[in-house]
């Protein structure tokens, strides 16, 4: 056999390997469970915001992950698009001359987002409490948007990162409510 045949050989066998393990996840479903792609894809579709943010994030999930295990993905891709935007923001810092009270402003935003906001959502999590979450992810929210009013453009991949984040864990939070 030649090595473009093996080859092929190969890359056919993979993806008949991947066709039978997606069926066997789409034929297997489990009460409260998110067990398949189809589940995901539902979720995602009815997200206020981004849907292949969202799709990225919950397809790196436990298949079996039941709905407060895939919040928890969601709040850790929140932590990451925080400190993403505030290592950007502490880049446009150093590179400027002078203080700029709104991006200043945008630090703290973050700043405070990292350190209260995320983890009120964790403690929300781990109790497995909605109430919890509500007021620090609209605080987030809104931070985030404030930022993006007072200093906009260079921010704006950040910012828009960072709502659509927020905003799909609101909503991510919302579909816990009966799942205690």
């Amino acid at each position: 056999m030649t090595r473009s045949n093996s080859l092929a050989l190969i890359f056919v066998l993979e993806a008949m390997f991947l066709i039978i393990s997606i069926e066997a996840r789409h034929s297997i479903t489990f009460p409260q469970k998110l067990s398949n792609t189809g589940m995901i894809i539902d979720i995602c579709n009815d997200a206020p915001y981004n849907f292949d943010h969202c799709l990225s994030v919950l397809l790196q999930s436990n298949p079996s992950a039941d709905i407060w295990g895939l919040v928890v993905f969601f709040v850790d891709d929140m932590e990451e698009k925080a400190k993403d935007a505030l290592a950007k923001i502490n880049a446009l810092q150093r590179a400027r001359s002078g203080y700029n009270a709104a991006l200043d402003s945008c630090r703290k935003n973050y700043n405070t987002i990292l350190v209260a906001d995320i983890p009120k959502a964790r403690e929300a999590l781990k109790k497995r409490d909605t109430k919890i979450s509500e007021g620090p992810l609209n605080d987030a929210f809104n931070k985030v948007q404030k930022c993006e009013t007072d200093f906009p453009r260079q921010l704006t991949p950040q910012n828009n990162l960072m709502r659509d984040d927020v905003g799909d864990t609101i909503y991510m939070f919302k579909l816990t409510h009966g799942h205690a």
